[in-house]
């Protein structure tokens, strides 16, 4: 496994592996002297769940990312030394004229543009918030627009207008139920459900604004911290 093959994250930045450097295979011992015969081989694995980062605390999302980079240098200290590639210069007539060695780069670290990174970010706090909506709501196609039918229905109501509400009166004969009760259940319902949605856009703009003041790219991942529950 190479440095570019240890990414911090999967699931659009949700979830965070957490890398650590481990004995894969032991040292092979001499039994008469205890002496080292083959040295241990080591690797990275992770044997940890990954760490949500709409879960965790900005430390832990700190300290993971730390030690996923420290694993990435052991990985890379650890590969082989690059083969040299023999680069040959020809003349017009196709006649070497010089010969040279090039030591290849080792493979780096997977680095996203902070600009990229911020906008997936982005992307993933709105999703997270949208799952959360659908903790309380029905999300579907038209179904906003049929709440907000039905609280000003219930609202006409609770001011003494006398109608018609079609949609109150078609959940009243759907539920065998007055409309008096229905109209008090709407809007009881929507109330309580702006309270609700009022809190999680505010966590959904302190999120946002974290990640346009981020300057490193654990402070992106720390910004989704304000959706922790």
């Amino acid at each position: 496994m190479q440095p570019d093959q240890l990414p911090d994250s999967y699931k659009g930045g949700r979830l965070l592996y957490r890398w650590v450097w481990v004995e894969i295979v032991p040292a092979v011992l001499d039994p008469e002297t205890g002496g080292e015969l083959e040295p241990a081989v080591f690797g990275a694995r992770c044997p940890e769940p990954p760490l949500d980062v709409f879960d965790a605390a900005p430390e832990e999302i700190e300290t993971t990312l730390l030690a996923n980079a420290e694993v990435r240098a052991l990985v890379a200290a650890a590969l082989p030394p690059a083969r040299p590639i023999i680069v040959r210069e020809f003349d017009a007539e196709g006649n070497v004229v010089a010969t040279r060695e090039v030591i290849p780069e080792q493979p780096a670290a997977p680095v996203v543009p902070l600009a990229d990174l911020k906008a997936a970010a982005v992307d993933l706090i709105n999703a997270r918030v949208g799952d959360l909506r659908g903790l309380h709501i029905t999300v579907t196609v038209g179904q906003s627009a049929t709440y907000l039918e039905k609280q000003e229905e219930a609202e006409r109501h609770a001011a003494g207008d006398s109608g018609p509400f079609p949609y109150l009166e078609a959940e009243a004969t759907a539920t065998d139920t007055s409309l008096d009760d229905i109209a008090a259940l709407v809007g009881a319902t929507a109330a309580a459900w702006t309270a609700v949605n009022a809190a999680l856009e505010g966590k959904r703009r302190a999120a946002v604004e974290a990640v346009k003041a981020a300057e490193t790219h654990v402070q992106v991942y720390q910004a989704c911290t304000h959706l922790r529950a």
